[in-house]
């Protein structure tokens, strides 16, 4: 399983690398895939969503990334609010009281796309490049410190090999890959804002991580699903990214695209 997740990491994150790097339309288009995805296994994780829903569901997470592509913020953000308030009143109507994740799929998988895109437009591609150091260099470092000191466990009950060093780990590294990126590649100075923006961007991911491990445990699935070799599902590949998104695009949206910050 080790090597077939190395494999498609190879092969992926190259091809991903390319496609921020070339922008419109390259970049918008993953991004509405990589949404509409989300949403359809979001929708399956608790078994109470049928085909129809789910088919819709994935349609207004790709039509809301449409119309952020195309500069329509606020048309954006109405879809993401009226799909989600269309599914809880459909419920209701049903007789289906209760939460049901079903009711933030659209929610979970569309805003962190449309923030993604946010910061795109105000920083160009290396914003969003210095945002996947972040992320990634907060994966890498997690587990790396997690299997080397070991040591107390950070959500035994929701995810079992997470630990405090390795939380710790991988927040060192997104603030060092992040100083470092900022410094000796986009030639910035650096800042006790930024510092605190890389650490908070790798707090939030990790958070994002247990978020969508809790989910599995709730439901008992082991993968979100098995679109990517060695990962499982989308979500499973993207649940820090995508939880980390929101706070660059509230960042940006108060000082700007990354060189700015």
């Amino acid at each position: 399983m080790l090597w077939t997740r190395v494999a498609s990491g190879v092969v992926l994150a190259p091809l991903f690398l390319v496609l921020v790097y070339l922008e419109f339309p390259y970049f918008h288009l993953l991004v509405a895939a990589i949404a509409g995805v989300m949403a359809v296994e979001f929708t399956r994780m608790d078994g109470k969503a049928g085909t129809k829903r789910r088919t819709l569901t994935a349609a207004a997470a790709v039509v809301a990334v449409a119309l952020m592509s195309a500069d329509h913020a606020a048309a954006a953000a109405a879809v993401i609010v009226a799909a989600t308030a269309a599914v809880i009143a459909a419920d209701q109507v049903a007789g289906r009281k209760g939460f049901h994740v079903v009711h933030i799929a659209v929610l979970y998988a569309a805003l962190p796309a449309v923030s993604l895109l946010y910061v795109m437009a105000e920083g160009g591609a290396r914003s969003i490049f210095w945002l996947l150091a972040v992320v990634w260099a907060t994966d890498i470092g997690a587990y790396a410190f997690g299997r080397m000191i070991g040591g107390p466990k950070l959500a035994p009950s929701v995810s079992p090999n997470k630990t405090w060093s390795g939380a710790v780990g991988g927040l060192v590294s997104a603030v060092l890959i992040s100083a470092g990126l900022l410094a000796w590649v986009y030639g910035q100075g650096l800042s006790a804002s930024l510092l605190m923006l890389a650490a908070g961007l790798s707090v939030v991911s990790q958070a994002g991580d247990l978020f969508e491990s809790a989910l599995k445990r709730r439901y008992q699935v082991k993968d979100s699903g098995a679109i990517i070799p060695g990962h499982g599902g989308v979500m499973d590949r993207f649940d820090g990214l995508w939880a980390a998104a929101p706070l660059a695009a509230v960042f940006c949206l108060v000082l700007g695209g990354v060189q700015q910050w």
